[in-house]
């Protein structure tokens, strides 16, 4: 039986608070149930850790075993019969609300902060620990095999991955241990970076428990918080094009909505020897929404106040008419999902440019090879059916596929990537290169 840390905590919550919707008792509910059957099925070298404290964000649980590392998990207690169509990326749209939710990439967020974590402990004996870390979603509500019957019509390659990732209730027994160990990027990692019980101590020991318990409601306060650091990003860049003594004109937006949660779930009881400042900035970050606009925009007025002759470019329709410098207006990523897409790769033209020209955008890989050059700049939208690392070089090999044609793809060290799943579909912007007779897209962007 596991060591099943921060289940008192769970359970004062359930029962102190009077101010619990049906959600919050749901939710909470859910996870004392799986981190029950999660504790009386893994084995007794292993730890069970209940929102535990690694970054902005607690995952529900995190599970340590020496024998293949983390397990980061999110724990779903829906309804089989609320979920009226679901996605090969994990996306899943509920009935009742009629909105799209996403477990799997809630989990995948606490994946960066959790290596981060790891690497802030500065344990030498814990290397190459990011292969140590998988992820799913325990959905305690339904089996496995009424999801089964949602996605019969997926091709097995995608019904592999998403059955990795993806855990029911009935799965929840003595094989547990084994499908944990293969919910991971990395299932053919060296056995020799096994934790060992003095590394699997200094951990287990370095890690609290949260204070604060957030439920389903969460996840919308999350992407409210990621769309306004998105414009905050803007602002600055924008502050820093008219530093430099660039005309370039960004316009951005910063929508101000009413932001309602769920009550956030205090809870007085606190592992001792916790870190300042960890499991409380889900709270105080919101409490810095609204001020932080308001600098933002007084920064940007401040600006405009002191640079007068950059003011006047942009306030002056006759001078801006009369100058070479172009302008051009940025989009914001965020508008609604109907609205017409631009193409960013296309350059506005005055008397003395040269004709406009887009990037060659290819939906499968035959059409890529049969009609890109080498040394195009292209798009290709593609699934990726296998997934390599090398160490030494930090190198990641991608074989692309559209189920019929591969091809290769290589992500240097350095280039800024998201998180990529085998399996899973992505658009991917690079070079299309030949290195030793072979074909290959050499990647620079992934969306």
């Amino acid at each position: 039986m596991a060591q099943f840390l921060g289940r008192e905590q769970l359970e004062s919550t359930l029962h102190s608070s009077m101010d619990l919707s049906h959600s919050d008792i749901k939710g909470l509910e859910g996870e004392l149930k799986v981190g029950d059957l999660l504790a009386k099925h893994l084995p007794d070298d292993t730890y069970v850790i209940a929102h535990p404290s690694i970054g902005k964000y607690d995952p529900d649980f995190l599970i340590i075993s020496p024998r293949y590392g983390f397990r980061l998990l999110e724990v779903k207690n829906w309804n089989i019969n609320n979920i009226s169509n679901v996605y090969s990326n994990g996306a899943m749209r509920i009935a009742s609300n009629d909105q799209t939710r996403n477990p799997l990439n809630q989990v995948k967020k606490h994946i960066d902060e959790f290596n981060g974590y790891l690497k802030s402990l500065k344990i030498s004996s814990l290397r190459d620990s990011y292969k140590l870390v998988g992820f799913g979603v325990i959905h305690i509500g339904f089996k496995k095999s009424d999801m089964q019957q949602k996605i019969s019509n997926w091709n097995s390659m995608n019904r592999e991955s998403f059955f990795k990732h993806h855990l029911f209730a009935d799965q929840l027994g003595n094989n547990l241990d084994y499908l944990l160990e293969k919910a991971t990027k990395y299932p053919y990692y060296d056995r020799r970076v096994m934790l060992s019980p003095t590394t699997l101590k200094q951990i287990v020991e370095s890690v609290t428990i949260s204070d604060e318990i957030t439920y389903d409601n969460s996840q919308e306060v999350s992407d409210k918080l990621n769309k306004f650091d998105e414009k905050i990003a803007k602002l600055e860049k924008h502050i820093e094009t008219i530093k430099n003594g660039n005309s370039e004109e960004i316009k951005v937006t910063i929508p101000l909505p009413p932001v309602t949660t769920e009550p956030v779930i205090k809870n007085p009881v606190k592992t001792e020897g916790s870190r300042q400042g960890r499991g409380k900035q889900k709270k105080s970050k919101l409490k810095s929404f609204i001020p932080a606009a308001v600098l933002a925009v007084l920064g940007i007025g401040a600006v405009w106040f002191f640079l007068p002759s950059v003011k006047s470019d942009t306030t002056k329709p006759t001078e801006v008419a009369q100058t070479t410098k172009k302008t051009k207006e940025a989009p914001d990523k965020q508008d609604i999902q109907n609205e017409q897409p631009v193409n960013s790769n296309i350059k506005e033209q005055d008397n003395t440019t040269e004709p406009t020209v887009s990037n060659p955008t290819y939906t499968n890989v035959s059409d890529l090879i049969t009609n890109a050059s080498l040394g195009d700049y292209v798009e290709l939208k593609a699934t990726v059916q296998q997934f390599t690392y090398d160490q030494g070089s930090g190198t990641k090999f991608i074989i692309l596929s559209d189920g019929q044609t591969q091809v290769d793809a290589v992500i240097f060290k350095g280039t800024d990537v998201p998180f990529i799943n085998q399996g899973e579909t992505y658009t991917f912007k690079g070079e299309y290169n030949e290195y030793k007779g072979k074909k290959e897209l050499i990647v620079n962007s992934v969306d």
